[in-house]
């Protein structure tokens, strides 16, 4: 993995606004807490910008302040204040996932053995602990604790890492790992919903694998969501036909000169009464030109400089592997 680095000066803004010197990734839009989903970002951003020391003060921080005691799995989420700074011990998928890949990365990159083993060790977790068969479908849950009862499980389509899917079933071919990885994609595929089509943040999968919104939560295509297509186009899957109601709804708000609100609700058509962020428009830059936005961090927050970063990122290596595949 030699690709060139994508807007250096972003990563260097992001470090100095939201990394601290310990490795703590810093939530300024949530209270400045930390999220192993915020060190899994920055720990893909560190090895895509060839920033190893960065990247070893994440993965310290991450390892001693959010690993927990039974599993190789990590605590969800930190809080600055207080004497208990990780009171719920749950994990969750997305940071698993991200933390694993990163570590893969790297130690491919740097060509880092601990970093290798700690990525195997982790990914063996995962599919320990978070593969549920509904029906048809055998898919990762959102966390180890709360998404599966009696009636069925949670899935969060934004939980499906495509490229780091496609990176684990590579590495680990007669593994579950490609299994799993198509499992997800099936899923995306299917779980789209109300006039637009959209995906949306949370499904519910009943025990016979049909698909609805999660009826304790809103159901809509935001926050979460926004990471459906940045994970299929960072895979090579920008094309998919799933991603073409996304596609369409970016597309009529371009069209009309307006921007994208943040979120639509799926089954009423409420929308947002804010606009997208700047990170949230690049990854529908990227989805529509297969080209992130350009723009710097500024003023934006951790989620929206993530997002802003990880396009970036996403639309470099892809530029890049088609370099490479073309002079084969």
């Amino acid at each position: 993995m030699r690709c060139a680095a994508p807007t250096p000066s972003n990563w260097a803004d992001y470090k100095t606004r939201f990394v601290q010197s310990d490795g703590r990734v810093v939530d300024t839009g949530n209270g400045n807490v930390s999220h192993s989903e915020g060190q899994g970002f920055a720990m893909v951003m560190a090895t895509a910008y060839d920033d190893p020391a960065t990247f070893k003060a994440l993965w310290t921080w991450t390892d001693k302040t959010l690993s927990r005691p039974d599993t190789r799995l990590f605590k969800w989420r930190y809080i600055p204040t207080g004497d208990l700074h990780t009171p719920d011990p749950n994990n969750a998928l997305d940071g698993d996932l991200l933390i694993a890949w990163a570590l893969l990365r790297g130690g491919e990159r740097w060509k880092r053995p601990e970093y290798l083993e700690a990525s195997a060790q982790i990914r063996s977790a995962i599919l320990s602990k978070l593969l549920v068969k509904q029906g048809p479908r055998t898919l990762l849950v959102p966390g180890v604790d709360g998404f599966v009862n009696a009636q069925g499980m949670i899935f969060n389509p934004s939980y499906a890492i495509m490229p780091a899917l496609d990176a684990f079933a590579a590495r680990e071919p007669k593994s579950p790992w490609p299994m799993v990885r198509d499992q997800a994609l099936r899923a995306i595929r299917d779980a789209r919903f109300g006039a637009t089509d959209l995906p949306v943040d949370w499904v519910k999968v009943d025990t016979a694998g049909a698909m609805w919104t999660d009826p304790d939560r809103p159901p809509r295509f935001g926050f979460d969501a926004v990471r459906v297509p940045l994970y299929m186009c960072w895979s090579g899957r920008c094309g998919d036909p799933a991603l073409d109601p996304v596609k369409r709804w970016w597309t009529s708000f371009r069209a009309a000169g307006k921007p994208a609100p943040a979120w639509i609700d799926v089954r009423t058509g409420e929308v947002a009464p804010f606009a997208a962020s700047v990170g949230m428009a690049s990854v529908a830059d990227l989805a529509l030109t297969g080209k992130a936005s350009p723009a710097m961090i500024q003023n934006e927050d951790y989620y929206s400089s993530s997002l802003l970063i990880l396009s970036q990122i996403a639309a470099n290596e892809r530029r890049e592997k088609g370099k490479t595949a073309s002079k084969r």
